[in-house]
């Protein structure tokens, strides 16, 4: 038997095919449907469309689905394309193996013909008998010969040949529609004339670039600070998007990227020389295509600590390290620095807590608007340039207990003194006989800011200084040249941006103080109040006027709506896509089928429930059962000057823990209360917080709509539980002769939870002083946000919410779902931290942390 032939049959008969022969290979172009002389983009995109309809879990054949691959492997590696395009096989055979390892593939080239090698033999009787040829004729045939297309060369013909083709390299960007974007637009009077001041802001869905070239990256944008640089913008025309730093996460990627890939969490922060506030690199919107060079990597150390909206931060922490890194390394513990800026966003905040880390006295100038605008004028160093300043201007009422208010925060954040202008400062100094700083950062910008602090420094002589760090109000700086010549100073500026693409050691460096600086707010040594608005959701008119008003510390920090929720609310600018919806809309309504009297009745009645809870008229508040069981009793029971209330899960736990607390109590009482010993706890002690939706997040995203019969009930023992929390309470405070407003709420789990829910809805017949809540479960965000509208008492309330970094019972959406809704309690300041390696669980670091808070929380 012929066993070394290979063998087909065709009709019965048998075929011997020649040694060395293999089946035929499919057209693998007509697979993909693409031409034979297509481009690898062109490959790619024909293959992405192929694969979507040809996939199994869509119904197609899976064989035909294997084949599909097969062939995009095969056109897309460029020496099987080039082999199949050649012999029509995607393997060699054994032969051509050899031959392409013998020699490195000398011999693997084609065997010249017969018709060649008779042309190639030389008749030297016939070259003797035509004579010798005339240079002239040979240069003339080649001439002739040679290939007139090689001979020119465009710049299209060398980025294609010699390097790539740019337009070949791009790719689609995958998100089909418009998304959100922060436009800014120049103040105008009536005239038309620019106005100095805040720019005019408008969130609006715009289109974006279809394509990302080759060097560039799609970046879903997280979080961005609203800063000054974009409230004060300068701004040549309308409808810029603004914005120049922000932290996001890679989508997308272009062909030659090496040094990211898709889902890397970057900051973006361009080159000073590329972008500017007159042309900011727009990282206020929901997609943002930028270059590598323009973006930092985040270290995972710094991921798991913090949340995108304290990254975002990172540039104006690390401004305030580097300045008083360079400029304060002549300064010893003890020393003074002058600040007016201390009061205005991260970077004020930031500066006291390394100045009080590094034991350097801040004096800080508190500038208020409204506030009476005593200056220093006339000469350096004299006492009549703020003696004669008119002081007898009084500030108004509201203006007075902003500056009481910022006062007192500014010194608990570490700030020796406070005064309303320089002419105070000189004022006290000269009573109290006090040195001049020797260093001054100037914050605030403004044409007269650097002056006053420079009235307020030592001279020139002891190495005094005055860094402008500040981007101000778009304002230019004045100063009088005769001050400078007697002052003898450095005056210097410093640019975050400028530092870190100075040097590639720089970006490093960055880096490093970040990770630093996480440290410190994971042992609770560093903390910054934020403000978070949405876009699209949240009036981001509302941002800019509080990230403008100089009377508000808290740093206003933009966030953006996923793609998911942009594909979903695109439509109002597209006009395709509303069609689409419109007709989508249509057929639905056409097909659902229409909802009985039953089910109309039903949804009334959830309505009507959900509209009575946490009100008076609420079956909870007509029906109470009785106050909640205490199990501990602590610190000073005999007359405290403030209670702190603690409900948790596992009170047996819980209490040897806070046993340990009493000792750093004070003057402080400590009431230890229980849900879960109580009747009405029964239904809460049988939700599990380890259920599949609960840990995906979805069960707390429910709204309005969604909620079911469980979670009504479950929203009524909530309400239930947190009023016979506040009888117990009111009990005690009776006892002690206090009020609601010397309380301080803390407590874990589902127990924070309901105090969270009792402080906020507004339970309670007065706002407590603060609270301190770890890992709490809040059910439905989105229906304490709906609460917010029927709210009357807007007593200021500072709160901390705790996270495990390891908690799976409270997913990071449910924690940004928590803070979105908190935006609707502008009253409400509250700040949350993570507590690094902690699960869902109450322990030492727990109770470490909590010690270390309760001083920030306690009614003074």
């Amino acid at each position: 038997r012929p066993t070394h032939l290979n063998l087909k049959q065709e009709g019965g008969v048998r075929h011997r095919l020649p040694q060395g022969a293999a089946m035929a290979e499919p057209d693998y172009y007509e697979l993909i449907g693409v031409e034979k002389n297509a481009k690898l983009q062109e490959i790619r995109a024909k293959f992405r469309q192929k694969v979507l309809a040809e996939h199994p879990d869509k119904g197609g054949d899976p064989k035909a689905f294997q084949l599909l691959n097969k062939a995009y492997n095969v056109l897309t590696d460029q020496d099987k394309r080039a082999l199949y395009d050649s012999t029509g096989r995607t393997e060699r055979s054994a032969e051509e193996e050899f031959a392409m390892g013998f020699g490195g593939g000398r011999m693997t080239g084609h065997q010249r013909s017969k018709e060649l090698d008779a042309e190639a033999v030389v008749n030297i009787q016939d070259r003797v008998n035509k004579g010798p040829s005339e240079h002239e004729d040979g240069f003339a045939e080649w001439m002739r010969q040679r290939d007139q297309s090689e001979m020119v060369m465009t710049d299209k013909d060398f980025m294609k040949n010699a390097l790539f083709n740019a337009a070949e390299m791009s790719a689609k960007v995958n998100h089909p529609g418009p998304v959100q974007h922060v436009l800014g637009s120049p103040k105008t009077d009536a005239y038309g004339q620019q106005m100095a001041g805040p720019v005019q802001v408008q969130a609006k869905p715009r289109p974006i670039k279809k394509t990302i070239d080759h060097d560039e990256m799609l970046v879903r944008m997280l979080a961005v600070p609203l800063d000054d640089a974009m409230v004060y913008a300068e701004l040549a025309k309308g409808g810029v998007c603004l914005g120049m730093t922000g932290v996001g996460r890679i989508e997308q990627i272009g062909a030659h990227v090496q040094d990211f890939k898709q889902e890397d969490c970057v900051l973006v922060l361009p080159k000073p020389t590329k972008f500017s506030s007159q042309r900011p690199i727009g990282t206020a919107r929901t997609l943002l295509i930028c270059h590598e060079d323009d973006v930092l990597r985040i270290s995972p150390t710094i991921l798991e600590e913090l949340t995108p909206e304290q990254i975002c931060l990172a540039p104006t922490i690390v401004c305030a390290y580097i300045l008083l890194e360079n400029y304060a390394a002549k300064l010893k513990p003890g020393d003074s620095i002058l600040l007016n800026a201390a009061h205005m966003s991260a970077a004020g905040s930031a500066l006291l807590q390394l100045c009080k880390l590094l034991k350097l006295k801040p004096l800080c100038i508190l500038d208020l608007p409204g506030a009476p605008k005593n200056r220093v004028k006339g000469e350096y160093g004299s006492k009549t340039a703020w003696q004669e300043a008119d002081t007898r201007a009084v500030a108004p009422p509201s203006v007075r207990q902003h500056y009481e208010r910022i006062s007192e925060w500014l010194v608990t954040m570490g700030a020796e003194e406070v005064f309303p202008d320089a002419v105070a400062m000189l004022k006290w100094r000269d009573r109290n006989q006090r040195m001049l700083p020797k260093l001054a950062l100037d914050g605030i910008s403004t044409r007269e800011s650097a002056e006053q602090l420079i009235h307020c420094l030592q001279s020139g002589d002891k190495d005094s200084q005055c860094v402008v760090y500040g981007y101000g109000a778009a304002q230019p700086i004045e100063l009088n040249p005769p001050l400078l010549a007697a002052w003898g100073g450095t005056l210097l500026g410093f640019s975050l941006n400028r530092w870190v693409h100075s040097l590639s050691a720089n970006s490093a460096k960055f880096m490093s103080v970040t990770e630093n600086i996480t440290k410190l707010i994971r042992a609770n040594k560093f903390t910054l109040d934020t403000v978070l608005y949405k876009v699209g959701e949240d009036a981001v008119t509302d941002a800019f006027s509080r990230a403008a008003d100089a009377s508000d510390s808290s740093q206003v920090v933009l966030i953006f709506p996923t793609l998911e929720e942009e594909l979903r609310n695109n439509g109002g600018d597209d006009n395709a896509w509303e069609s689409k919806t419109m007709a989508a809309s249509s057929r639905a309504a056409q097909q659902a089928p229409t909802k009985t009297a039953e089910e109309e009745e039903r949804e009334r009645l959830k309505a009507d429930w959900l509209n009575l809870l946490f009100t008076d008229g609420s079956v909870a508040a007509m029906s109470p059962e009785g106050p909640l069981p205490i199990t501990l009793e602590a610190g000073n029971t005999s007359s405290p000057k403030s209670l702190i209330v603690w409900l948790g899960d596992e009170p047996a736990v819980e209490s040897r823990y806070l046993q340990g607390l009493t000792a750093s109590l004070g003057s402080s009482a400590l009431l230890c209360l229980s849900w879960d010993q109580h009747a009405a706890g029964e239904g809460l002690k049988d939700f599990s917080v380890s259920t599949p939706e609960v840990l995906d997040g979805s069960w707390f995203l429910r709204d309005r709509a969604t909620l079911e019969n469980e979670d009504l009930d479950h929203l009524h023992d909530v309400e239930l539980l947190g009023r016979c929390m506040m009888e117990s309470v009111q009990g005690s405070l009776d006892k002690y002769g206090l009020t609601w407003r010397n309380v301080v709420l803390a407590g874990f789990g589902k127990g924070a939870g309901l105090l969270f829910y009792a402080s906020v809805a507004r339970l309670l017949p007065q706002q407590v002083a603060g609270g301190v809540f770890f890992n709490a479960i809040v059910p439905f965000p989105a229906f304490l946000a709906e609460k917010a509208a029927k709210r009357t008492d807007r007593t200021p309330v500072k709160m901390f919410t705790i996270w495990g970094s390891r908690d799976s019972s409270t997913p990071s959406n449910y924690r940004q779902a928590l803070q979105q809704a908190l935006r609707k309690y502008p009253e409400v300041q509250c700040t949350p931290d993570t507590l690094p390696e902690n699960d869902h669980v109450f322990d030492e670091k727990s109770i470490s942390v909590l010690t270390s808070l309760l001083p920030l929380v306690l009614p003074r």
